[in-house]
């Protein structure tokens, strides 16, 4: 097949999914926007009396800096803002960013563990393990911090200002509580489950359907951690998901599709940022 008829086989496909299907998809991802600002309120708000909106253009703004910066040096502007709309320190917004992005990992992992093992019953005993295992590290996490918040009180006051006792008292402040946890997951929920939905549409799932399409979002989601990427991950995050959904034939195809979903997620990440954008100067604050 010809570069030629490859592209107007994929303007069909696009074509032949209905508006209906693209505009849900937009808007469930659109939702998983406003649970990652609900996200960020539950861990700000406290602190800073930051409101949905506000924590909606943090996000939005932080989102299209980590997407199309290279190396991930977007993240830099999750600080830069913080301080900048509520004079937040370093040594606050640093440990925040730190914890978003462990939760993010964490989430994403035990998801992804649980998609695998309901699509893939030969590593059930393998997943359950790794399940309980993580199951018992969060159980496990909060009276082991306490343990050591009691140790800390117990040293003299110089001791307790050493650096890692402001970091921890920061994490410690500053992670949402159980809300956060599961606005995060449900988050996720929702993107995973919209861009499997999605791709096994546009035909770039392999045999397993909509199982294979889960595993290649979820390799794609995975592809975005890497620090050397071209911008907006293009490139990198075809070729995983791609791999990930088993590699269906013919493979320019299957790209072409994969290629279409992540032109979606860019393109809203772009408008969200710009929306954000023009948000912050007409009411005349920086986030």
């Amino acid at each position: 097949m010809s570069p030629a008829e490859t592209i107007d086989t994929l303007l069909l496909r696009a074509g032949l999914l209905p508006a209906a299907a693209w505009s849900g998809a937009a808007v469930a991802l659109l939702a998983s926007y406003l649970l990652r600002a609900a996200r960020l309120q539950a861990e700000w708000q406290p602190r800073t009396g930051a409101s949905l909106r506000d924590c909606l253009r943090l996000f939005l703004l932080h989102n299209i800096a980590v997407v199309w910066l290279p190396m991930r040096s977007g993240e830099a502007g999750y600080p830069l803002w913080l301080q900048r709309r509520w004079q937040v320190p370093l040594q606050e917004s640093l440990p925040s960013l730190l914890w978003l992005r462990l939760q993010d990992a964490l989430v994403l992992a035990l998801l992804g563990a649980l998609a695998l093992a309901l699509t893939t019953l030969a590593a059930l005993p393998a997943l359950a393990a790794l399940g309980v295992g993580a199951a018992l590290m969060l159980a496990l996490a909060g009276p082991v911090e306490q343990a050591l918040e009691r140790q800390l009180r117990r040293r003299p006051q110089p001791a307790a200002e050493t650096r890692w006792s402001r970091w921890h008292a920061a994490l410690r402040a500053r992670r949402g509580g159980r809300r956060a946890w599961r606005l995060c997951i449900g988050n996720w929920a929702i993107k995973l489950a919209t861009l499997a939905l999605l791709l096994e549409a546009l035909g770039g799932a392999g045999p397993g359907g909509s199982a294979a399409a889960l595993r290649g979002v979820l390799a794609g989601e995975w592809a975005g951690v890497l620090p050397l990427q071209a911008p907006g991950g293009l490139g990198s995050y075809e070729a995983a998901v791609w791999a990930g959904a088993g590699a269906p034939q013919p493979a320019a195809l299957a790209l072409g599709a994969v290629l279409q979903l992540h032109a979606l997620s860019l393109a809203l990440a772009t408008l969200g940022g710009a929306l954000a954008a023009i948000d912050t100067g007409m009411t005349g604050s920086t986030t």
